[in-house]
């Protein structure tokens, strides 16, 4: 069935899809006093049956080609799932085919977690028949809970992976809980997870103001959410509200809060893993480059790392990334016996940051040990001792200055008879 066909089947049924579903309900006329709105008589959903008892849970429907910010939602199904694997370093996901994934977000009476963490909104997106599926699991009342578990497992056993944003520390040991109080025997964290928070600090940390999804839908994604949202801090209660009066109606803002999270997920994976998938794209920026250079770097590639090196080279980088980009490149070059190629990146380094002695001490070594230039080397020493006259006092001015004045006397014993 195509896209366009579904949409009509949708359409001629009354099921509305998208962004459509999310309508804030007309307010109230002044002075007048609303009865309690039930959640399905705002929110298009069904309740379903199950031998554990009944539950609710909402339903929307995307176009694959449905743009949430700069990507369409289908943009992920291009990716490689090796990237995938190398990112979360677990070959798992390296045979999987990225259809199977499940998108997983939850909202909850509380941020602290623990046994008393009620998940009263589980969504999980999905591709399924030409269309992005959303299903959002909602704990009507908490006597509903072992129901709503239930069909949460039947939709998860169908897939071979999770995404999440910080998933790995809060959504999945949340759920994982109220399934072993539940008695239901599966293992939610066994389920290979492409935690996006972690690369997302890798490519973000310190370029935006923080690496919370909200943010990065801004400075990344290039979205901005309707009023129809509402912050997360204030979720736990409006759902304390909702059990207390029965009335839905601030239960939508937190539904909608809950799938923008969702959407944001499927354009934000896309977006990671093309660009840790392909970090030498011409469209990449010097900051991208750098790194991606650095995450090559750690994981061992140093082959890997130096085309991402010289790529950021050619780029604009601000002067603290600058710094970041002489000193780890020519650790990488040290660690290499490539000490020659690396003095340029420290006298470099030592230039973009005065006060700091780190790169006199390299340049210091390399001109007495590879260079045989010991009065170049006597140079950079005094450089260094300089630099640390101007640190507070403490036991790390005291270490750094005693190594720096061995290295000067001895420096000055290896100076030929009549050079000072």
């Amino acid at each position: 069935m195509t896209a366009e066909s579904l949409r009509d089947r949708l359409r001629r049924l009354g099921v509305k899809t998208g962004r459509d579903t999310f309508v804030n309900p007309p307010p109230p006329r002044q002075g007048a006093t609303l009865p309690p709105a039930p959640v399905h008589s705002l929110i298009p959903g069904r309740e379903l049956a199950t031998s554990a008892g009944v539950y609710f849970v909402a339903e929307s429907i995307y176009p694959v080609h449905h743009r949430h910010g700069t990507r369409a939602l289908a943009d992920v199904l291009a990716c490689d799932p090796n990237t995938a694997a190398r990112i979360t370093r677990n070959d798992s996901f390296a045979g999987i085919d990225l259809s199977r994934l499940a998108f997983f977000d939850i909202e909850t009476t509380g941020l602290a977690g623990g046994a008393g963490t009620l998940a009263f909104l589980i969504g999980v997106g999905a591709f399924e028949n030409d269309g992005f599926i959303l299903r959002q699991f909602f704990l009507r009342d908490p006597a509903e809970e072992h129901a709503l578990l239930h069909g949460l497992l039947e939709q998860l056993q169908t897939h071979e992976a999770l995404v999440t944003y910080n998933g790995r520390s809060f959504d999945v040991p949340i759920v994982q809980s109220r399934l072993t109080l539940a008695r239901r025997r599966f293992n939610l964290s066994a389920l290979p997870n492409l935690d996006l928070l972690a690369p997302a600090r890798r490519l973000w940390r310190g370029r935006t103001e923080n690496c919370s999804l909200g943010t990065l839908e801004t400075a990344i994604l290039g979205l901005q959410r309707t009023d129809a949202d509402v912050p997360g801090w204030a979720i736990p209660q409006l759902y304390v509200d909702y059990l207390r009066t029965g009335d839905a109606r601030e239960m939508q803002r937190v539904i909608y809060h809950n799938a923008e999270d969702i959407l944001s997920m499927v354009t934000l994976a896309a977006h990671i893993l093309d660009t840790f998938g392909d970090p030498l794209h011409p469209a990449r920026s010097a900051e991208d480059c750098l790194r991606l250079a650095l995450w090559h770097d750690d994981m061992g590639q140093p082959a890997e790392a130096e085309s991402a090196f010289r790529i950021a080279r050619s780029g604009k980088l601000p002067r603290t990334q600058r710094i970041v980009w002489c000193q780890r490149y020519a650790a990488l070059l040290k660690r290499a016996d490539r000490y020659a190629e690396a003095a340029p990146l420290w006298e470099q380094w030592a230039r973009l940051a005065p006060g700091d002695p780190a790169p006199c001490i390299e340049l210091a070594k390399y001109y007495e040990w590879h260079a045989a230039d010991s009065a170049l080397a006597g140079e950079w020493a005094g450089n260094a001792m300089l630099c640390l006259s101007h640190w507070p006092k403490g036991w790390k001015r005291d270490e750094a200055w005693a190594d720096v004045q061995h290295r000067l006397e001895r420096l000055q014993r290896k100076q030929p008879l009549g050079r000072p």
